[in-house]
């Protein structure tokens, strides 16, 4: 009995084929270390004009996050701080602090097509969603994610493709309670860092508008640093360079 049940334990997969949940979880691992620290390149495409803006990152756990933009010259200074529920913006033009939460966390950060919580929530999706595995090809999974009860998600469903070989996420399509379309996130680079696939490179199209995405490029990525949580304050929001 002892021999069957070590078998079994060493190779659930091979025997029963993997869940959407186990997948789910693996994409998660990927997508969401303890800590994170980068350089970020937001480039926003409206129409026939593109805008390009940098910043710096620097996030803990679900609920930290830190995000300065350094330029261009417009928008150098301005910082967001996200605790929980809770982002504030500092303007250090107005020289004054911005305090949203709930529903406004869902509008669009710096004119882009991501919104407050797109760029700083970093909750985990098998803790969000309910899933299920839709189709499955040679190279990739499709899986359907559908709000669990209770969660109050900027999006109900998601349908996302996930590479088979790495478990990096490759689409994911964001929808409305109603069924509509909002946005579709697609995955243009990751890359190996540490002991997981981290996306280095990926774009947002808002379905609402038209002829309007926006590109983020990751670079000068640590995965796990340790980051002292007085970056994450408002006095330290606050400071002025």
């Amino acid at each position: 009995m002892k021999k069957y049940l070590i078998i079994y334990l060493i190779f659930p997969v091979f025997l029963f084929g993997i869940t959407a949940e186990e997948i789910l979880e693996r994409v998660d691992y990927n997508m969401t270390p303890s800590s994170i620290k980068y350089s970020g390149e937001m480039i926003i495409h409206k129409k026939n004009k593109k805008f390009v803006k940098n910043m710096k990152i620097q996030a803990v756990g679900k609920d930290l996050a830190f995000i300065e933009f350094t330029s261009p010259p417009r928008d150098k200074g301005t910082k967001y701080l996200r605790n929980g529920e809770n982002l504030w913006i500092f303007l250090p033009k107005a020289d004054r602090t911005v305090k949203i939460s709930g529903h406004m966390l869902r509008q669009n950060m710096m004119g882009s097509d991501i919104s407050y919580e797109d760029q700083t929530d970093r909750s985990h999706l098998t803790d969000l969603y309910t899933s299920k595995i839709l189709e499955e090809s040679d190279n990739s999974y499709i899986l359907e994610l559908v709000a669990r009860e209770g969660e109050d998600t900027a999006y109900y469903k998601r349908v996302i493709e996930v590479e088979k070989k790495n478990y990096i996420l490759i689409k994911s399509e964001m929808y409305a309670l109603s069924g509509k379309l909002l946005k579709v996130f697609y995955v243009d680079d990751a890359m190996w860092i540490g002991d997981r696939y981290y996306i280095t490179k990926f774009r947002m199209e808002d379905k609402i508008k038209e002829d309007s995405y926006t590109e983020i490029i990751s670079n000068n990525i640590i995965i796990d640093p340790d980051i002292p949580k007085s970056i994450f304050t408002l006095k330290n929001l606050e400071r002025r360079n």
